[in-house]
């Protein structure tokens, strides 16, 4: 059994705020588990195995991976828990069928911010239980999370079961993008999908930069063509011609390097007299990790409210601080960086007193006190106080008995932070980067996108920089909304009227995807590649391209499959 190198037992309320030492990047190692325990009740279940005793030694059996993902954890709960697990980290149960939703993690590691969502679509007797998803936000070191997903998707094949299956995939797809955005994330359970099966649609989330182990490592990256016929086995084995619905897809980011290193279909889980333990076999998976050498991040503190945020998805190759600011009354409302590129990055509402600090020449950010309290029975961010290296100050809101401290290792700096935020600021943790040896980058340049077809400008209409106001073709007439701001390293194009506002594909990743502007926080739906024949490709699907749908002012831009046509392609005119 793989394990990290750093030691995985300890409660997160203890972990210090204090930096580690600055080193080259950091790295490990873990295994991973997932299995279908059949724990309907004997009766209902198709399981040759007794279940009681079976699943008494699948609670043996999981001992022996890191992290456990099980589905169908309904009526032999305790059997699974207390037979003898011994995993530190489990979450509740939810209870047996009908009630729970059979999904439950067992961990060596620690993990925060847990949350179950309930399918919005079902059909038949899988409406009878509240199926849906999980997620664990995984530590695996100081600063270095995974989001760990467990599904269990609708079963069955009929035409009605299908859509209902497709929806589950795109809600957890979206999901993703919006909770799990710029973080690294692993998705394993019973997906009850099939590549060849051409009614579903696991290329929701390949296409969204997932892969899939099975594939890359077992069938040499060649994805099983949909409609062919079904790579059935009996029994299950792991083979290049045996495709099981259990799934295991993952992703990086822009901080952690996640690789898949083995695949196995498991072929030991048999009782003593030569059952299999369930109807599905345990699937195991190593990973390793590695994280960027000029990047470090402390733990987060503070609550599980509000919607996640990342800025280390989302920074430049070389940021330096200029300007930190704050929105505060009696709790801190939102905590701000402007980076020396004018890249700007705010994170909660526009609640309080606004402040902000602009740092001199080389001065630099180089801690963080936090305080943490309650208010409506949610955990915020009650105060937070920035002090830079020449020992200047800003802070805000109100000191509590619950406070941190981020100290920036020496010759490191405060660049963004991540976190939780809403209206106000719930949690907060800060990303590192090195000092830079030059002087800090000079404000970003944009440059204009012209239609070689239409010869028109991609414009934000009506110049509204807020989200979801759509992208489409002007008259060039040289106003910071029509300018862009490409970074290559991140593939976020950012507008020059207001750089906390990328383009982005509404979160369709197919033909017809309509472009428009959205908060930067580094989702796949954010990501492009500019190429050198001037088309913008889709970074995780690089058959979609950027396409002006038609030829007059006001016409729309969206993405459609790269035939070559003008309206796919883009001058950039600085």
């Amino acid at each position: 059994m793989n394990r990290s190198m750093l030691t995985a037992g300890m409660l997160l309320a203890a972990l210090s705020a204090a930096p580690a030492q600055v080193s080259a990047s950091q790295e490990g190692s873990f295994s991973t588990l997932t299995y279908n325990v059949a724990g309907l009740p004997e009766l209902f279940s198709s399981a040759v195995s007794p279940r009681q005793s079976a699943t008494e030694q699948i609670s043996c059996y999981v001992n022996d991976f890191d992290i456990v993902n099980v589905q169908e954890d309904f009526n032999y709960h305790a059997a699974l828990y207390d037979a003898c697990n011994n995993h530190p980290f489990r979450s509740p149960t939810t209870g047996g069928m009908g009630v729970g939703s059979g999904l439950n993690t067992m961990s060596r590691f620690p993990y925060e911010d847990w949350v179950r969502v309930k399918w919005n679509h079902c059909n038949g007797v899988d409406c009878l239980t509240p199926k849906g998803f999980t997620m664990a936000r995984t530590r695996l070191a100081e600063g270095v999370y995974v989001d760990i997903y467990n599904m269990h998707t609708q079963a069955q094949t009929e035409s009605a079961d299908l859509s209902a299956r497709r929806a589950n995939i795109l809600q957890l797809a979206n999901y993703i993008e919006e909770h799990s955005a710029g973080n690294a994330v692993i998705i394993m359970g019973d997906a009850n999908t099939r590549y060849t099966r051409s009614g579903d649609n696991m290329w929701e989330l390949l296409n969204r930069g997932f892969r899939d182990p099975w594939v890359d490592l077992i069938r040499n990256g060649n994805l099983p063509v949909s409609g062919a016929d079904a790579l059935v086995c009996d029994p299950k084995v792991t083979s290049p011609g045996c495709e099981i619905v259990d799934k295991v897809l993952y992703r990086g980011n822009g901080f952690i390097q996640l690789e898949a290193t083995s695949y196995t279909v498991r072929e030991d889980d048999l009782t003593a007299d030569g059952l299999k333990l369930s109807d599905h076999p345990p699937v195991h998976t190593n990973f390793t990790w590695t994280t960027r050498s000029d990047r470090r991040l402390s733990d987060p503190f503070g609550g599980p409210h509000g919607t996640p945020f990342n800025d280390a998805a989302t920074l430049p190759e070389h940021p330096a601080t200029r300007t930190v600011s704050l929105r505060a009354g009696s709790r801190v409302d939102q905590i701000g960086i402007t980076l020396s590129n004018g890249f700007v990055s705010t994170h909660g509402g526009n609640g309080g007193t606004a402040s902000s600090l602009t740092l001199n020449s080389g001065e630099f950010l180089s801690s963080l006190q936090v305080c943490s309290g309650k208010h409506n029975d949610h955990t915020r961010i009650f105060y937070a106080k920035f002090t830079t290296s020449h020992n200047r100050v800003l802070s805000g809101g109100s000191t509590t008995s619950s406070c941190t401290t981020f100290n920036a290792p020496a010759g490191w700096q405060i660049v963004g932070f991540h976190g939780r935020a809403g209206a106000e600021l719930d949690k907060v943790g800060v990303v590192y980067a090195p000092r830079p040896d030059a002087a800090p980058a000079a404000a970003a340049s944009g440059s204009t996108l012209v239609n070689n077809a239409s010869g028109l400008c991609l414009d934000i209409s009506n110049a509204s920089m807020a989200n979801g106001t759509n992208v489409l073709q002007w008259h060039c007439n040289g106003g910071n909304w029509q300018k862009w701001n490409y970074d290559a390293a991140t593939g976020l194009i950012r507008s020059l009227q207001d750089s906390r506002f990328c383009l982005d594909n509404s979160g369709v990743f197919g033909n017809g995807a309509n472009l428009r502007i959205w908060r930067c926080n580094g989702s796949a739906q954010q990501r492009f590649t500019l190429q050198t024949d001037g088309s913008v490709q889709v970074r995780s699907l690089p058959e979609q391209v950027v396409d002006g749908f038609g030829t007059n002012a006001g016409d729309n831009v969206g993405t459609w499959w790269n035939w070559g046509g003008n309206n796919q392609r883009w001058t950039q005119i600085p």
